[in-house]
C-alpha cells in the first residue's frame, strides 16, 4: 500500500505534464523552438554527400556576360543542345516559359526540347494568385509547344509557420489537376503522395557540382561533368530575386533548394515519428522523468534532468544517423524540464523559497543596473520627464565625447536637438540628428521606453550611431544608379532623369535623345584586350561629359552605348552643335597602351514629344536612327519614320520567308555559262528568286542578308541545294548535262557539320556530286580562316566542284586562293562591265586570268553583256562566259530549252538563238 501511495504523485504528475505538452504542442508554442533544435541537429551533422547534382547557374557572371534578362531563348535552346550531347540522366529547367517571345528563339527552344533524348526535360509548373483576386488560383505552366516535348513538376516552395521552407509537397493539387513535385521526380523515387518530404538541411550544397551557365553556353566546362547526373538550371543570382528563405543558410536560391529535396530523398527520405507513436513515447518518457525525480534532493535530481537530456539529444542523433527518423525533442525536453521543477518545488521548504525569492530579486536587479548602466555597448540614457538625463552608461559619453559626469544632469536636448516629446516618442523608433559636446553633428536612431515608478515615470532612451548605415546605403543607391566602369549614370539612372524631364518639359520646347554607339570599338576587345577596352570606355566616357558640358545628361547603357539628353531644346542647331562637340570629342586617338585608337561613333537622335510620346519609343526611335546612322557611314542621323516602318518590313520578311522555305513558295532561276572553248553551255548559276503576296518582289540581296543576320540561312541553303540537285537530276533524265553552281552563305562555312547535311542531299537526289558547283566569296575566310579552310576541304572530299565567286571585291590574302582547293575562279562583274572605258580594269581581267591559269584553275566572267566583252575576254584566255549577252537568269523550263537550241546550233554550225540584250527583253 506504502508503495502504490508513493507512486501516487509520479502518475499524477506525469499524466497532467503529459495533457500540459500535448496542448502546447497542438497549439503551435513549441514549434519555434523545435525549429531551432533541428536547425541545430542539422548543423551538427552538415556533411557533403556522394550527390549527383550538377547545378548550371544563371549568376551574376552570367548575367554580366550576357547583359539582358530575360535572355533570348536561343541561349536555353543552346544550352539544352550542349547538355544533350554531355548525356545527363535527368535534366530539369528552372525557368519560366509561360508567355511567348521571339518566334525564332521559342522554335529554337522547341526544336531542342524535341530532339532531347532519354527522360524527358523536365520543366515547372506553379500556382499563383490570378490578377484582381485573393483567393483565386491559376496555373502558370510552359507553353503548349514546350509543354508537349517536356515533362511538368511542380516547383512550389510553401514557407511554414517560421517563415522558412523546410519541407516540399510530393504532390500538388487544384481542381481536377494533380503535379509531381520537381524534387521527388529528379529524386528518381516514388514517393508517398500524402507525407511531405522533409528537406534533409544536413546535405551541404557543396556536394553539388556548380557550372556556370555562360561558361556552359561558352564550352568551358568537361562533358564528363554531366554525364549520368542529374542537372538543375536555374537562376543563382541574387540579382535574380529567387532566394528562398531556409534553415542554416538563411536564403539559397530556389533550384539549390529543389536540389537539396532531391537529393534529401535520393539519400534517403527523412520521417517523423506518427502522432500515436509520439504520444506514447510522451507518456513513457514522463513515467521515467517521475520516476527518476523521486528523490527528494535538487542536486540529486539536477543530475537526473541532465542525464536523462543527454540520453534524448543523444536519441535524436542515432535516429536522425541511422534510421533517418526526426524526433521532436522539445516537448520531450520541457516535460523532463517541468518535471524536475516540480519535484525541485517540492522538495524546498519555505524558507529555502523565501531565500531563493530574494536572491533572485537581488540578481534581477544587479542584472539590470549593470545591463542597462554598465554594460551595453549602446548608447542607453535614462530621461526624466522634463528631458533631463539621470543616468548614462559608459558608451554614452564616447558617443557623445564628454565625460561620463557631464552627461548626468544635462538636458537631453544639448544632445539631441530634435527629440521632442518623450511621450509620444514612447514605443517607436525614430531616426534623427545628434551632435557631439564640440558640435560635431551624426545621424541616429533612436528608441524610446517608458517606466513606471511610483515617484515619477522615467524613460530610457537608446541611441545608436547609424553613421556607417547612411554611408552604406548612400553607396548603394549609388551603385545602383551608376555604372562602376566610367562613374556615368546607368540605364536606371537615365529612365529617371528622362522621366523627370518629360514631366517637367514645357509645352514649347523638346528634349533630345541621343544614343551614341563606337565603332571599332570591338576590334580593341579583340585585339588588345578587354583591360584595354576598358580604359578606352573610361576616357570616351570622360571626353563626352566634358563635351556635352553641364547642361547635357551623359550616361552608359551598356557595352560601347552611351546617352546625352539635352532638355529645354528650341533650335536644332544646338542639338546639331552637341552631336559635332561629340564627335570632336574622339577625334584625337586615344592611348591604348602605346597605341593610338581611332575610336569612331554613330549618334542616333530622337526628340520629345515629336518623334516619341514616352521614354520606350524615345530610346527606340533613337536606336533605330543610330543604326540608320551607322548602316549610312554618317556621323548622326535624325529619326525618320521611314526608316522605322523599314525595320517592321524587316521583322515581318523574317516571318514571311520562314513560311515561304516551309512551302516551297521560292524560287530558282538558273543563268548559263558558255564555255569558250568548246562553245557550248556547260554549266548554269542557280539564283534565288521571291515574290511574296505582301511585300512583292524582294530583292535577293534583301532576303538573303536578312536570312544570314538570322538562323534562317541554314534552312535557306538546304532549300537551295534541294531544288538545284533535283533539277539536276531532271534535266539529266532528259538528255541535258551541265554543272548547276550554287552560291553558299559565308555563314555556312562556319558551320562544321554542313558537309555531312550535303552528303546527305546529294545522295538522297541521286545526282553525281561533279554536277554540283559551290560559289563561296573571299569574305568567307574572314571570320574563322581554320574553321572555314576545314569545311572547303571535306566538301572537296565528296567531290563537288568550288569555286571563288565575286574575285577581286574581297581582302583576303592571295595565300588562302593558293591553298584552297578549288577548282575555278569568277571574276567580279564590276570589272568586266567596265573594262571597255577603264584601261584600269582590262589590266585587272588581264592580270587576273594570268595569275589563275598559273594556279591551274577555270576563270569564268560574270557581267558579259555586249559582243565587245566577248570578244575581249576570248583573247585574254577566260574559260566561261556569263552576262546577259547571252541569257539571264530563266525559270528552269526555259533554261532548259535555251540551252538545248543554243548548243544544237553550236553543233550544227547554224546561227546561234538571238541573244537576249537586256533584261526586259528577258522577262517579255
Amino acid at each position: 500500500m506504502r508503495f502504490w501511495r508513493a507512486l501516487r504523485w509520479p502518475a499524477i504528475l506525469a499524466a497532467s505534464l503529459v495533457a500540459l505538452v500535448v496542448l502546447l504542442r497542438a497549439g503551435g508554442y513549441l514549434a519555434r523552438y523545435e525549429f531551432q533544435a533541428s536547425d541545430a541537429r542539422a548543423r551538427y551533422f552538415e556533411r557533403e554527400v556522394d550527390s549527383n547534382v550538377v547545378i548550371v547557374g544563371i549568376d551574376a557572371q552570367s548575367l554580366a556576360k550576357l547583359h539582358e534578362w530575360p535572355w533570348p531563348r536561343r541561349y536555353h535552346a543552346e544550352a539544352i543542345e550542349r547538355l544533350r550531347a554531355a548525356g545527363p540522366e535527368r535534366l530539369f529547367i528552372d525557368i519560366d516559359f509561360s508567355v511567348a517571345r521571339e518566334p525564332a528563339d521559342d522554335a529554337a527552344l522547341e526544336s531542342a526540347l524535341a530532339r532531347w533524348t532519354g527522360k524527358r526535360v523536365l520543366l515547372p509548373t506553379f500556382f499563383q494568385r490570378a490578377t484582381g483576386a485573393d483567393t483565386d488560383l491559376i496555373v502558370t505552366e510552359p507553353l503548349p509547344r514546350f509543354a508537349e516535348h517536356a515533362t511538368l513538376g511542380s516547383v512550389l516552395l510553401e514557407p511554414g509557420i517560421d517563415g522558412l521552407v523546410r519541407e516540399v509537397k510530393n504532390t500538388w493539387s487544384l481542381g481536377d489537376r494533380t503535379t509531381t513535385s520537381v524534387s521527388a521526380q529528379m529524386a528518381g523515387r516514388v514517393l508517398s503522395a500524402g507525407e511531405p518530404l522533409q528537406i534533409d538541411f544536413g546535405i551541404s550544397p557543396a556536394s553539388f557540382s556548380y557550372v556556370s551557365y555562360v561558361d556552359l553556353l561558352e564550352g568551358r566546362y568537361d562533358p564528363s561533368e554531366f554525364k549520368g547526373k542529374s542537372v538543375f538550371v536555374g537562376a543563382t543570382a541574387v540579382e535574380l530575386g529567387d532566394m528562398m528563405p531556409v534553415p542554416l543558410h538563411r536564403a539559397l536560391p530556389g533550384v539549390v533548394v529543389q536540389a537539396l529535396a532531391a537529393e534529401s530523398a535520393r539519400q534517403g527520405v527523412l520521417h517523423a515519428l506518427s502522432a500515436p507513436a509520439y504520444f506514447a513515447l510522451l507518456v513513457l518518457w514522463a513515467a521515467l522523468a517521475a520516476t527518476v525525480f523521486l528523490v527528494d534532493s535538487w542536486r540529486r535530481n539536477l543530475i537526473g534532468l541532465a542525464a536523462l537530456l543527454g540520453f534524448l539529444v543523444l536519441a535524436d542523433c542515432l535516429l536522425y544517423s541511422f534510421a533517418g527518423t526526426t524526433l521532436e525533442v522539445v516537448p520531450t525536453a520541457l516535460l523532463t524540464i517541468l518535471a524536475y521543477c516540480v519535484a525541485t518545488v517540492r522538495s524546498l521548504d519555505q524558507q529555502t523559497l523565501r531565500a531563493i525569492a530574494n536572491a533572485i530579486g537581488l540578481r534581477k536587479r544587479d542584472a539590470l543596473l549593470k545591463s542597462v548602466v554598465e554594460s551595453s555597448t549602446d548608447c542607453i540614457l535614462c530621461i526624466t520627464r522634463t528631458g533631463i538625463v539621470r543616468t548614462a552608461n559608459p558608451a554614452a559619453a564616447r558617443l557623445f565625447a564628454c565625460e561620463s559626469d557631464m552627461l548626468a544632469g544635462a538636458p537631453i536636448a544639448a544632445f539631441i536637438p530634435t527629440i521632442g516629446d518623450f511621450e509620444a516618442l514612447a514605443g517607436d523608433i525614430t531616426e534623427t540628428d545628434a551632435k557631439t559636446l564640440t558640435g560635431d553633428e551624426f545621424p541616429i536612431e533612436v528608441s524610446v521606453g517608458r517606466v513606471d515608478f511610483s515617484d515619477e515615470p522615467l524613460y530610457t532612451v537608446i541611441v545608436r550611431d547609424i553613421s556607417e548605415r547612411r554611408a552604406q546605403q548612400r553607396r548603394l543607391e549609388y551603385q545602383a544608379s551608376h555604372d562602376s566602369l566610367t562613374a556615368l549614370p546607368n540605364r536606371s539612372a537615365l529612365e529617371g532623369h528622362l522621366a523627370h524631364a518629360l514631366r517637367a518639359n514645357a509645352p514649347d520646347e523638346s528634349i533630345a535623345l541621343l544614343l551614341v554607339d563606337l565603332c571599332r570599338f570591338k576590334e580593341v576587345n579583340d585585339t588588345l584586350g578587354h583591360h584595354v577596352g576598358d580604359r578606352v570606355l573610361a576616357e570616351v566616357a570622360r571626353r563626352f561629359e566634358q563635351a556635352a558640358g553641364e547642361r547635357a545628361f551623359v550616361a552608359r547603357v551598356g557595352g560601347d552605348e552611351f546617352t546625352v539628353v539635352l532638355g529645354r531644346v528650341t533650335d536644332d542647331d544646338i542639338v546639331a552643335d552637341l552631336s559635332q562637340r561629340l564627335n570632336a570629342a574622339l577625334k584625337t586617338p586615344i592611348d591604348g597602351g602605346g597605341i593610338g585608337l581611332d575610336i569612331g561613333l554613330s549618334i542616333g537622335i530622337a526628340l520629345y514629344p515629336a518623334d516619341a510620346p514616352d521614354i520606350a519609343t524615345l530610346l527606340k526611335n533613337a536606336d533605330i536612327a543610330m543604326y540608320v546612322a551607322k548602316r549610312r557611314g554618317s556621323s548622326h542621323e535624325y529619326y525618320d519614320v521611314a526608316q522605322d516602318q523599314y525595320s517592321l518590313r524587316r521583322l515581318s520578311m523574317v516571318s514571311e520567308l520562314r513560311s515561304a522555305i516551309a512551302a516551297n513558295e521560292l524560287q530558282l532561276h538558273y543563268q548559263p555559262q558558255v564555255n569558250l572553248h568548246s562553245g557550248r553551255v556547260q554549266g548554269v548559276e542557280a539564283l534565288l528568286r521571291w515574290e511574296n503576296p505582301a511585300l512583292g518582289k524582294v530583292s535577293p540581296f534583301e532576303f538573303v542578308t536578312l536570312a544570314e543576320s538570322t538562323d534562317l540561312i541554314r534552312p535557306l541553303t538546304e532549300w537551295t541545294l534541294t531544288q538545284a540537285l533535283e533539277q539536276s537530276r531532271r534535266w539529266s533524265a532528259d538528255g541535258l548535262d551541265v554543272t548547276v553552281a550554287v552560291n553558299l552563305s559565308a555563314r555556312i562555312l562556319q558551320d562544321v557539320q554542313f558537309p555531312r547535311r550535303l552528303w546527305s542531299l546529294i545522295e538522297a537526289s541521286g545526282v553525281s556530286p561533279t554536277a554540283l558547283e559551290l560559289e563561296i566569296t573571299e569574305s568567307a575566310m574572314m571570320s574563322d580562316s581554320v574553321r572555314a579552310l576545314r569545311v572547303i576541304r571535306e566538301l572537296h572530299a565528296l567531290g563537288v566542284r568550288i569555286a571563288i565567286d565575286d574575285f577581286g571585291t574581297g581582302f583576303s590574302s592571295l595565300g588562302y586562293l593558293r591553298d584552297l582547293p578549288v577548282q575555278a575562279l569568277k571574276l567580279d562583274k564590276s570589272f568586266v562591265m567596265n573594262a571597255e572605258a577603264r584601261p584600269d580594269d582590262r589590266i585587272i581581267v588581264e592580270s587576273t586570268v594570268q595569275m589563275a591559269h598559273a594556279l591551274k584553275l577555270e576563270v569564268v566572267a560574270e557581267g558579259v553583256e555586249n559582243e565587245w566583252a566577248v570578244r575581249f575576254l576570248k583573247a585574254a584566255g577566260y574559260d566561261y562566259l556569263q552576262g546577259y549577252h547571252y541569257s539571264p537568269a530563266l525559270p528552269a523550263a526555259k533554261c532548259f530549252d535555251w540551252v538545248v537550241n543554243f548548243n544544237r546550233a553550236v553543233d550544227s554550225s547554224t546561227p546561234i538563238p538571238r541573244p537576249y540584250s537586256s533584261v526586259e527583253s528577258a522577262i517579255a
